[in-house]
């Protein structure tokens, strides 16, 4: 038995209810009120678990959404803990090759400066 439900009405455009249109029949929604609720769903279930934190949509392929389910299928790998896991070797790469930059840089720098010809009437 369904659970019981309450209406609720509100004024949205009629782009709005184009996009509404247009995903009925998709992931199971059988008309405008089921893409509704499965927003909402969809929305609630992606907040963040403590203030200050922050959530991300990442649309996916078709291929990408396969491998990530035989991803969860062979390891209990989420799709969110695979994204997250993701996005830490990212920030790691990015601020290792930042680092490896700066260095490279600070290096020149020192060689510039060494192979420059130091005069007397500039020091003192």
């Amino acid at each position: 038995m369904a659970n019981p439900s309450n209406l609720v009405s509100l004024r949205i455009t009629e782009e709005e209810i184009a996009l509404l249109e247009a995903r009925v029949g998709i992931d199971g929604a059988r008309n405008r009120s089921d893409v509704i609720r499965m927003a909402i769903q969809q929305f609630l279930k992606g907040q963040p678990l403590l203030t200050g934190m922050d959530s991300i949509r990442i649309p996916l392929g078709y291929g990408d959404k396969m491998l990530l389910g035989q991803l969860y299928e062979l390891q209990g790998t989420t799709p969110e803990a695979a994204a997250q896991e993701g996005l830490s070797l990212y920030i790691e790469q990015a601020i290792k090759a930042r680092s490896e930059l700066t260095q490279q840089l600070d290096e020149l720098v020192a060689e510039a400066r060494n192979s420059t010809i130091r005069r007397e009437e500039y020091h003192e």
